[in-house]
């Protein structure tokens, strides 16, 4: 290896990096190989980093966006939206009865559907959108300047196109799946959360789970209303007497 011990070298180190096993990841992982003769130690120490910040970024399986990268993309959307009074928009959603899949076909067979679930997701949002593998058989989609009622609409596209896709398992067994969609936005007025955001995504999914499943639920906005009462005791003063 060309690698040399230097100060980066050392640092990677010391932060319990262990440099052979990258390099094997990131060869595993499809990635040229960094060490390539005539290559600099300090470019193959590089060349790993950025596969390495790749790799923790992205899902092994279907190569969406994972958690930890989603997680920061929605605060990072959330607080930029509060900033411009737009809208940003999430759609959480579940593959139905999973458990059956892997049961009857196998765990590959359902890492096959994943995938698939996973590319017609992200073949069928805008450029501007990002489409993550929260966990398991679970997805999230971020909406940038999206009203809920758009949202919807969005989610029942999403859903509608997965359930005509038609999986292929190994031979002639093709499999058709469906997913539950929950659907939440940010409130102009409101201060920017993403964690609230998930939370109200993961109702209105467990809604539409409970609901029948293969369907899309939006939690109801919150209102500022306020009624005659409310305004006659803030805005008017009493009558002098």
């Amino acid at each position: 290896m060309l690698v040399k011990h230097g100060p980066q070298t050392q640092q990677a180190q010391a932060s319990g990096v262990n440099l052979a096993e990258a390099l094997s990841l990131l060869r595993q992982a499809g990635y040229p190989d960094p060490t390539l003769e005539g290559i600099e130690g300090a470019r193959v120490l590089q060349s790993v980093i950025d596969g390495l910040c790749e790799l923790s970024m992205h899902d092994g399986l279907t190569g969406l966006a994972n958690a930890r990268y989603f997680r920061m993309a929605l605060e990072r959307e959330v607080h930029r939206a509060s900033r411009t009074g737009e809208t940003c928009s999430l759609l959480m959603l579940d593959l139905d009865h999973f458990k059956a899949v892997n049961d009857a076909y196998g765990h590959p067979a359902g890492d096959v559907v994943l995938r698939t679930v996973g590319r017609a997701l992200s073949e069928s949002l805008r450029p501007m959108d990002m489409v993550a593998r929260y966990g398991g058989e679970e997805f999230a989609v971020i909406l940038p300047n999206c009203l809920s009622a758009y949202a919807a609409q969005v989610g029942d596209r999403l859903r509608t196109r997965i359930a005509r896709e038609a999986i292929h398992i190994g031979g002639q067994t093709v499999l058709h799946v469906t997913v539950s969609v929950g659907v939440a936005s940010t409130a102009p007025w409101a201060r920017p959360n993403a964690a609230a955001l998930v939370e109200s995504a993961d109702r209105s999914l467990y809604k539409a789970k409970s609901q029948g499943r293969n369907r899309v639920w939006v939690e109801a906005e919150a209102t500022t209303a306020v009624s005659s009462k409310e305004r006659t005791a803030l805005f008017n003063r009493p009558d002098k007497e």
